[in-house]
């Protein structure tokens, strides 16, 4: 995915050591072509069936359909455009001292350098911490959708 987006590849580095990073994407039907057309989806589900992940095997068709679910619901609840946040993760020793917020402002500025209008992103209502930063960082609600392990609230920003 990096070769085919690089610009919305953040990461964030304390001490030298990577803290934590976050995935934008301009168009997440570019890089879905892309996973398609260099064969990366098939491989990921080929090794995915032959247990490369850790996965059961009963988990395996769980985690496919949900695939499935997120790239039928791409399009939803989208003003224009089709820029996504695809992930955002920190190390638990760094959580609350600004190292999220720092990631998602770079990746709306990236954003707003590629000339996006607004981003979309997924995140379990549950997850309280995540919805705040979002909120925090100009995302508001615009939807909610499913998939077999229950709600997502899609928010989205104008970058």
């Amino acid at each position: 995915m990096r070769e085919v987006e690089p610009a919305g590849f953040l990461g964030a580095h304390h001490d030298g050591a990577l803290v934590g990073y976050a995935i934008f994407v301009p168009s997440l039907k570019r890089v879905q072509r892309q996973a398609i057309r260099r064969g990366v989806i098939f491989r990921w589900a080929w090794s995915a069936l032959r247990g490369g992940f850790a996965l059961r095997f009963s988990a395996v068709w769980r985690v496919l359909l949900n695939k499935v679910l997120f790239v039928r619901s791409g399009n939803r609840y989208r003003s224009t455009g089709d820029a996504q946040l695809l992930n955002i993760a920190v190390v638990p020793a760094m959580h609350g001292r600004g190292v999220a917020t720092s990631l998602v402002r770079e990746g709306l500025r990236v954003m707003r350098e590629l000339r996006v209008r607004e981003v979309r992103l997924e995140v379990r209502p549950w997850n309280a911490s995540a919805v705040a930063l979002y909120r925090k960082t100009g995302w508001h609600e615009a939807g909610r959708t499913r998939d077999l392990e229950g709600e997502w609230l899609v928010m989205v920003a104008q970058p």
